[in-house]
């Protein structure tokens, strides 16, 4: 079959969405770090969306593995996008003007990211590429930046790698540059910010101090849910646009980027396509991380523990329906203000419909990854909020007691666990030969992971109290068992 190409475009189908005008002559000026299929999705096709002069063209950064680059290299950094409704839609996406990894292509990339004409540098990179502590503040004793303050000229971390870059242009006279996080973390720009400039300011007082009054990070909230590609989405992607992709991507239709009006120089009109410009993020970023992020989270391990695959088959089962609908309305939308800007009923009744999309194949086995990292924004946060309220936590210290449970059994499995803290997961869980309840108030005592929260009574009561019917689930009582958790 024929490549995607620059020189194939024109034997696209008509009802193919293509860029308005020729990628060839796009040029660059954003730079992402994390060009995973969630960005490849939703923000370059916002980006292309926008770009009539041809000057957002974007520099894809992989800051480990050279996969992206060797699949896209033969297509011009062309893909397929797959949108995934009762009216699916296709488009080609042009707005990456090239893959670059960091440790091939150190030299292009500084170039790139240190150039006059680069005015946005955006990162998907998920939580754990943040290297932080408990509390958001950078960890100062993670491995990778304890290399880039031992070695700022090479650094691996995004956090160095942005230090190295923004000291550069400080040099330059070159400050006209956004940062922009779209990861879901709270307060995600104010985050970034706060490790950049502790980073620096470990070696370099001015520049942490430059960077402070120089360089706008923008709070964000990105969602669209984004199934990872797989080769049936290669093989739909062939079969409507009639050409071979190497790296097809796919997402719902629903998309939404909230970005902070906070800018440090030029930026894409993103506005135009859809992109929502306020001084007020964290309405947003707080229903998405506990409504939609949360829920996720609930059905990714109790969903597994009941042998369930998808986010469509869990939410469409009976009992985890009831559980989920129980859990928002009794103990995560208490914790969620309402506003002129958002409704948090309405907000979790569109969610669910759109978890009921029968064309999404969201692997509940990939969402169940870096648990260790999602669980404090997605989760904790919400039960700290319901202690202080005397609200209930029964139900966010069930999701809490399922993902000690998948921890333990992955671990006896042998199965990899995909987690920052993997390793030490498994030696845990080795160490105290798998026993239920000793594994668990070891994982409760590791404040990296529920900070305060480890010496709440209350809250590790519950949690092993849901622990115990959590780990009576099986195939022939999951209804039963679901509701004794919501008693």
């Amino acid at each position: 079959m024929t490549r995607l190409s620059y020189r194939t475009l024109s034997n696209l189908p008509d009802n193919v969405i293509t860029a308005d005008i020729a990628p060839a002559s796009v040029q660059v000026g954003i730079v992402h770090l994390g060009p995973g299929a969630f960005h490849r999705a939703h923000q370059a096709m916002y980006t292309q969306q926008v770009d009539k002069d041809g000057c957002w063209g974007i520099s894809a950064v992989s800051l480990r593995s050279g996969q992206l680059k060797d699949a896209l290299q033969q297509q011009n950094n062309l893909y397929t996008l797959m949108i995934l409704d009762d009216k699916p839609q296709t488009a080609i996406v042009s707005a990456l003007k090239e893959v670059l990894v960091l440790e091939q292509d150190r030299a292009q990339v500084m170039a790139r990211m240190t150039s006059p004409q680069t005015h946005i540098i955006s990162l998907t990179i998920t939580e754990k590429g943040y290297c932080l502590n408990n509390d958001g503040s950078l960890n100062l004793e993670h491995p990778d930046i304890r290399h880039d303050l031992a070695h700022p000229d090479n650094p691996i971390s995004a956090i160095g790698l942005l230090a190295a870059a923004l000291k550069q242009r400080k040099h330059t006279n070159t400050g006209d540059v956004t940062v922009i996080s779209c990861d879901n973390l709270p307060d995600n720009g104010d985050t970034l910010h706060g490790a950049v400039t502790l980073f620096a300011d470990q070696s370099d007082t001015a520049l942490s101090q430059w960077i402070a009054d120089s360089i706008c990070f923008p709070n964000t909230m990105v969602d669209s849910i984004t199934p990872a590609s797989d080769d049936a989405l290669q093989k739909a992607a062939e079969q409507v646009t009639g050409l071979e992709d190497a790296w097809p991507v796919q997402r719902e239709a629903f998309t939404q980027w909230v970005i902070e009006d906070k800018f440090s120089g030029p930026r894409p009109g993103w506005e135009a396509s859809g992109a929502i410009i306020t001084h007020d993020v964290q309405v947003f970023e707080k229903a998405k991380l506990r409504i939609l992020n949360g829920s996720h989270t609930a059905l990714a391990y109790l969903g597994s523990l009941c042998h369930l695959n998808t986010v469509y088959e869990a939410v469409t089962h009976d009992a985890m329906h009831t559980f989920l609908n129980t859990l928002l309305h009794e103990e995560i939308l208490p914790s969620v203000d309402a506003s002129d800007a958002l409704n948090p009923g309405q907000y979790a009744a569109d969610i669910l419909k759109r978890f009921k999309n029968r064309h999404i194949h969201h692997l509940l086995s990939q969402i169940a990854w870096d648990g260790s990292q999602k669980l404090p924004p997605r989760i904790l946060q919400t039960v700290k909020d319901n202690l202080a309220a005397n609200r209930s936590i029964a139900l966010l210290s069930a999701t809490v007691a399922a993902w000690i449970l998948f921890v333990v059994r992955a671990s006896q499995s042998d199965t990899k666990i995909i987690d920052p803290m993997g390793e030490t997961l498994h030696e845990l869980v080795k160490t105290h030969n798998g026993h239920l309840t000793n594994v668990a108030d070891a994982l409760l005592d590791d404040k990296r992971i529920f900070g305060e929260l480890s010496q709440n009574t209350a809250f590790r009561n519950t949690v092993h109290s849901q622990l115990r019917i959590v780990a009576a689930i099986d195939s022939q009582n999951v209804s039963q068992q679901l509701a004794a958790l919501c008693q």
